[in-house]
This record gives structure tokens, sequence and C-alpha cells, in this order.
């Protein structure tokens, strides 16, 4: 109750007598969204979306390609190791593009865009090199998941945040752009992977996608920047922000849905095969899931201009985890190529509105970095452990039945909690679009 009624006089310009929970959890110097200006468009602002899309481009669109290397490796480098060791590979690189977020995150509100960018992209570039001339497990597991996962999670989070510096009337449809760079690069880049695999050789497909990825950066750089003062920082991982209940269960609803959500991505093309599907179909398959969450990304933001950002998460994660029970009953190469269509629309969605749904709950835009990082932090490890448990689940049941299972039964868990933060953030504001 004192946190609401501080919040109330914050809106009002009053001086609270005792702070909030945002207030103890940042330190001085806030900048409270009433109390300035947002540009919402202007060059350096589409720039900056622009900056943004370029890098989720390289780091969510190659973390969502991984099918097509982890199918490449499982009959050529690694063709010893089973899927659930090679998909640590994969876990641990998404899982730190996350996890670095409470790092980067921080970094950002105290002012070092720009120098993360640049080690970030420089690191990135470096680890694809040194993906290309690898043979070994331990090799891959060290430059693709070690050192990609890195850089990414040093580059990702900041050029997130960056956008709730220029935008707040039309922040959702800004980051649904912003998003749409990881199903480009998830439709894109598969097919080309798939091609350069075969005509040039694996050492420089890779090479070529780091000239890729420097390219990327570069816009980047460039295109993206801050507005708003630095904000000190007094601590990395700041569990205080947990003192908004509201925000805690979004974060613990967000976690649970990252556990299950990726199945049908991470393993679609194996299940194709599985099923009977031709490789090089099976390959454009997760093109076409790619190439669907497209407008999964930019459809639900422009809804949720109107209807609020956590109610329209609500929306895609209920359809996605009821499409996770349904995927087994796929066989046939239509249903497959069908599912896949479908579920790319609805996963789309909870990618490109998650982040507008955490800043709509930071009543201080230089608090947006830290908000971002913590949840990057605890769902870091619900990603990390998500291809590996499904793996494990493959091999009990190859039918893929129990990992389908699985996948539905924590998605609708993480969105009961996600439901939960929705009555919470209605009761304080008293509104129905949240």
């Amino acid at each position: 109750m004192a946190s609401e009624e501080a919040d109330v006089g914050v809106e009002r310009g009053e001086k609270s007598v005792s702070p909030s929970a945002e207030e103890v959890a940042t330190p001085v110097p806030l900048v409270v969204d009433s109390d300035i200006e947002f540009p919402d468009g202007g060059l350096r602002a589409w720039a900056t979306v622009f900056g943004g899309f370029m890098v989720n481009f390289c780091c969510y669109g190659v973390v969502t390609s991984f099918g097509i290397f982890e199918e490449h490796y499982s009959v050529d480098q690694l063709k010893d190791k089973p899927l659930s060791s090679i998909s640590w590979i994969g876990s641990l690189q998404l899982s730190l593009v996350l996890l670095v977020g409470c790092v980067s995150g921080p970094m950002f509100d105290a002012g070092y865009l720009k120098s993360m960018i640049a080690f970030g992209g420089t690191l990135y570039v470096f680890c694809l090199f040194m993906t290309s001339i690898s043979t070994e497990f331990y090799q891959f597991v060290l430059s693709q998941g070690l050192g990609v996962g890195l850089a990414m999670g040093i580059v990702f989070s900041p050029c997130i945040s960056t956008i709730g510096h220029h935008f707040k009337k039309y922040k959702i449809v800004a980051f649904g752009i912003y998003a749409a760079g990881a199903s480009i690069g998830g439709t894109v880049l598969p097919i080309a992977m798939r091609r350069l695999f075969d005509e040039v050789g694996f050492p420089w497909a890779v090479r070529t996608l780091a000239f890729l990825v420097l390219f990327c950066m570069t816009c980047a750089f460039f295109c993206c920047s801050s507005r708003l003062p630095p904000r000190k920082i007094d601590r990395i991982v700041d569990i205080r922000v947990f003192e908004d209940r509201a925000y805690c269960f979004l974060v613990l609803g967000i976690s649970l849905i990252s556990l299950g959500l990726y199945a049908p991505l991470s393993y679609g093309v194996t299940y194709a095969v599985a099923n009977g599907v031709s490789p090089d179909l099976s390959f454009y398959s997760l093109s076409i899931l790619n190439a669907v969450s497209l407008a999964g990304r930019l459809l639900p933001n422009l809804i949720a201009q109107r209807v609020g950002p956590i109610n329209m998460l609500l929306c895609s994660c209920s359809l996605a985890g009821i499409l996770a029970f349904v995927w087994v009953s796929a066989h046939s190469t239509a249903a497959i190529l069908a599912f896949n269509g479908v579920f790319g629309f609805a996963s789309g969605g909870y990618v490109s509105v998650v982040p507008a749904a955490l800043v709509s709950l930071s009543a201080h835009a230089n608090n947006i970095g830290l908000r971002l990082g913590m949840m990057f932090f605890c769902s870091s490890f619900a990603w990390l452990a998500s291809s590996p448990i499904q793996g494990a689940l493959l091999n009990v049941d190859p039918t893929y039945r129990a990992a389908s299972i699985f996948s539905g039964c924590v998605v609708l868990s993480g969105v009961s909690m996600v439901l939960v933060a929705r009555m919470l953030v209605g009761r304080r504001t008293g509104k129905a679009w949240v």
C-alpha cells in the first residue's frame, strides 16, 4: 500500500515521505517519465531502432538458427555426440545472451553504450573465426557457446534499453520493429548457411557469417544513441527491484515460459527429418517458422498499443502453450510446415512484447537497463536448462511426446504467473488495458 501511495504521489508531482520500492532500488539521479519529453520519432530515434534491429538480426537471428548448426554437427564434426550434448552449445549461447544482461544493462544506464557495442562486436567476430577452425566438442563449446554468447550478451540488453530513451507513446511499435530483426535473421540465415555449408564448406560459411556480423555491429555503433544522463551504479545484481510484486511475478512467468517455449524451434529440424521430411525441406521449415514469426512480432505490438503489452503477452503465450501440446500430432510434411507457421506467429509475440511489458512497469526511464538486466539474469538459467532437458526427454522418449508435454505444461504455468502480475498491475493502476 505504501508503494502504491508513493507511485500516486510521483504522478501528482508531490514529494513522497517514504520512498517506493523503485526509488529504493535505484540510486539518484532518477529521471521520471512524466518529467521529460520523449521525441517519439525523428532521425536519431529511428536510427536507434535501425541499429537495434541490426543487433537483433545477428543476435537472436543467429540464436534461433542454431538448429541448422545442430543438424550439421550431428552428421559431421560431432556425429559421435548425442543431440542432448550438442544442444548445450546453443543453450549456453542463448542463456549468456540474457545472463550477461545483468551486467550490460546497468552498464548501459551508466553511459557505456558505444563502448559495449564496440567491444561486444569485436569479440563476436573473433569467436566466429575461432568457431570456423574448431574440430573438437570443447572447442565449439568455448567459441560458439561461451564466446559468442558473451559477445551477444554485451550488446543485446543495451540496444533494447536505448530504444526506451527515445520512445514513450510509440515504444511498443518501436520494440516490435526491433524484434523483427530476429525474425528476418532467423529466416534468411538458415537458408544462407545451408547453401554455404554445401558450396564453400563449414569454415568459410562461418567466416562469411562473421563478416555479416561485423557489418551489423558497425551499423549499430554509428546508429544507436542514448539521450538521458548516466545513472551511477551502486551494484550490478540488485534484488531490490523484486520488491515490486508485479515485476516479481512477471519475471517468474517469463522464466517459466522460457524453459519450455522453444522446443519446436530447437528440435524442429530433427523432428521434421524423423517424420520423413526431406533434409533440404526440413531446413526450410525452420525458416518458415521464423518468417511467420515476423508477423507475430509486429502485429501483436500494434495490438498492444490498444490493449496493453501484458495483456498481449498473455494471449501470445497462451496460444504458444496450447500449440506445444499438439506439436507431435503433426506428422505429414504439410502438417509440420503448417504447425511451424502458426507456432512461429505465437512465439514471435512473446519475444517482441516482453521488453515492452517490462518497460511498462518502470516509472523511471533511466532505470530500464537495470530492470531488463535483472529479468535477463533470472530467465537465462531457464534458457540454459531448456534444450538439454528437452534433449534428455528425447533420449527417453524418441517420439517427442514427453518433450511436447513438458513444454506445454511449463509454458502454461508461466502464463498463470503473468496473469497474477497483470492482476496486480490492474489493481494498482485501476486500468484494464495494461
